[in-house]
């Protein structure tokens, strides 16, 4: 009786160690597990990238360090097609300042009118995140721009927003006031104000006048904040407002010496 005994104990004692062997194990492989590196996700790159104040993309869009493409995504409301003027003067723009050696795509799309008299920060922010489609991609990053058939809801009667930069690759024109304000006796040509209007937002995106790009020597607006102090340059304040009627008549401004300084030296050309 007692070898019997003895023999079920040694059974049990063996059944015992095996098990405490196999949770031992199982514990091993749980730890080792939860101490993997976790997989972090590009900050960068997808819809969270395009939510930056604006300038913050500046390095981004203006080098070749991390991305090394660029696409230009335009998406325009019904009856507001932008005009080639526009379209290949934004194209330019970006091959003359910034490094892309694979280049700029243009994606031109029409979206459905918003027949709104007014559009809201808030209602411009909306749209984008309703019909942007474009966003920051392996080594590919995006700009947005979005033509609206309204103007700006904090426009006065004598003082209006033609166009505005709101995020660190989101800028608007304001199609409905372009037209208005275009084509008439002492009015630019709408394609030359449309895009001198495009191309100052774009100077915004990439970082001037000291929102994102440093300036190699001051040049800031002391009465306009974000702004060169030139006035025959692109980035004067009054640009983007009614007040371009008296700066631009029949061309499309340029950026001075002291804006280039800033672009090159923050990896532009």
């Amino acid at each position: 009786m007692n070898s019997i005994r003895h023999a079920c104990q040694k059974e049990m004692d063996y059944m015992r160690s095996i098990s405490n062997s196999i949770y031992v194990l199982a514990c091993l492989g749980l730890l080792l597990y939860g101490c993997e590196e976790p997989v972090r996700e590009d900050p960068f790159v997808g819809m969270g990238a395009a939510r930056w104040d604006v300038g913050k993309s500046a390095n981004f869009l203006l080098s070749d360090d991390r991305f090394t493409k660029l696409e230009l995504e335009v998406a325009y409301m019904e009856g507001f097609r932008p005009t080639e003027v526009l379209l290949e003067g934004m194209v330019g723009f970006l091959e003359e300042f910034t490094f892309k050696p694979e280049g700029i795509v243009l994606n031109l799309r029409e979206i459905p009118a918003g027949g709104e008299e007014f559009y809201s920060a808030e209602a411009i922010a909306a749209l984008e995140d309703q019909y942007r489609q474009s966003y920051n991609e392996g080594n590919t990053v995006s700009v947005f721009l979005l033509v609206v058939d309204g103007n700006f809801e904090q426009d006065e009667t004598e003082f209006f927003t033609i166009g505005a930069a709101y995020r660190n690759t989101s800028m608007v024109l304001f199609g409905k006031r372009i037209m208005e304000s275009s084509g008439g006796f002492r009015r630019p040509p709408r394609g030359i104000l449309e895009t001198t209007v495009a191309l100052h937002e774009l100077g915004h995106l990439l970082g001037l006048v000291n929102v994102g790009t440093d300036m190699v020597t001051p040049h800031e607006d002391e009465e306009h904040e974000f702004h060169c102090d030139e006035e025959t340059c692109l980035m004067y304040w009054a640009v983007e407002t009614s007040n371009v009627f008296l700066f631009v008549p029949q061309t499309i401004p340029t950026l001075d010496a002291n804006c280039r300084k800033d672009l090159k030296a923050n990896g532009g050309r």
